[in-house]
């Protein structure tokens, strides 16, 4: 939460490979980037863990997207390493 007041969100990405190339390049820059994982078909940590226990999963398998967070002051930088890779 944050992240909103001292970092900016550079890239999104669902491929693991992709986003290691991603950070790899940013920190072989000297940037110095956060990564945040979370499933898009849950909506909150309550919500998702209450209704496995009730009624299970129905087959519906987590679906991950890793955001890409780097300081303000490197965000324009580090979207153009991005836009190269």
């Amino acid at each position: 939460m944050l992240e909103r007041f001292f970092k900016s969100q550079v890239a999104t990405v669902s491929d693991s490979t992709y986003c290691h190339r991603i950070t790899d390049a940013l920190t072989a820059a000297g940037i110095k980037c956060y990564c945040k994982t979370k499933d898009v078909n849950q909506r909150s940590v309550f919500d998702a863990t209450r209704m496995r226990a009730q009624i299970g999963t129905f087959g519906i398998k987590p679906q991950y997207i890793t955001e890409i967070f780097v300081d303000k002051e490197n965000a324009e930088l580090a979207s153009h390493i991005i836009r190269t890779l």
